[in-house]
């Protein structure tokens, strides 16, 4: 489930599941288990719906939402060993002074973790602004006038987009990645689609949808599961 953290807002990352709003399903990050909304689900002798019943499931079967975003490698969360530590004491009610004997460290060096801990969420607050400010603006979806010519002779049609081919024989070709860039404003960031939707929107674009799926996942422009079964833009 490494890749659904990665991707998942804030707010879900939170919750410890995803919510998608168009096929109506919860899906929990850390086990990938899924409730639809509209159903009921049996938990402990009592029925539930599906939002309640995602949320028992977390606690029934991971526990604390907290503790499992803190097990995450430093490559995911950032956190050193010690600054985990600091943190699950702190998430425990530990005081300053039961951390300091708890972890062995000087009060003052609790207090400078503190104080560290606070500087990176607003460090992150304001990565995460410049990112939506980025994404509002659209700047990696204006192609120049260049680019507009270059794709008028690349596609028979840009709505709906209706490739003419694709194919390409050097590794490297700034055509074929103009192509995949084009492609990829079908998909949406930060939703995860299935083999079948991801075929079914690049069928309409070629014929040959599979060589493209694959090129999308070949150049790094989406990812997928070990077992293709979902798909995302990177």
């Amino acid at each position: 489930m490494k890749n659904k953290i990665e991707n998942a807002a804030s707010a879900d990352l939170s919750n410890g599941y995803l919510y998608n709003p168009e096929t109506k399903i919860y899906t929990c990050l850390f086990c990938n288990t899924q409730y639809e909304y509209g159903d009921i689900y049996a938990f402990d002798n009592h029925l539930v719906n599906a939002d309640k019943a995602i949320k028992l499931h977390i606690i029934e079967k991971h526990g604390s939402v907290f503790d499992n975003l803190l097990s995450t490698d430093k490559a995911q969360s950032g956190l050193t060993d010690i600054q985990k530590e600091f943190l699950k004491n702190s998430y425990n009610g530990l005081t300053d002074k039961e951390i300091a004997e708890q972890m062995n460290i000087s009060a003052s060096t609790v207090r400078y973790q503190r104080f560290n801990f606070r500087e990176k969420v607003k460090q992150a607050k304001m990565i995460i602004a410049l990112s939506d400010l980025l994404e509002k603006s659209d700047i990696s979806e204006k192609p120049v006038d260049e680019d507009e010519k270059i794709l008028n002779t690349l596609f028979d049609s840009l709505s709906p987009l209706i490739l003419k081919t694709f194919d390409f024989k050097k590794k490297k070709d700034e055509k074929r990645n103009l192509i995949m860039q084009t492609i990829l404003r079908q998909f949406e960031k930060g939703r995860i689609y299935s083999e079948k939707e991801v075929n079914e929107i690049l069928k309409a674009i070629y014929p040959d949808f599979a060589t493209i799926r694959r090129s999308l996942i070949d150049y790094g422009f989406m990812e997928r599961t070990g077992d293709c079964r979902e798909y995302w833009v990177k």
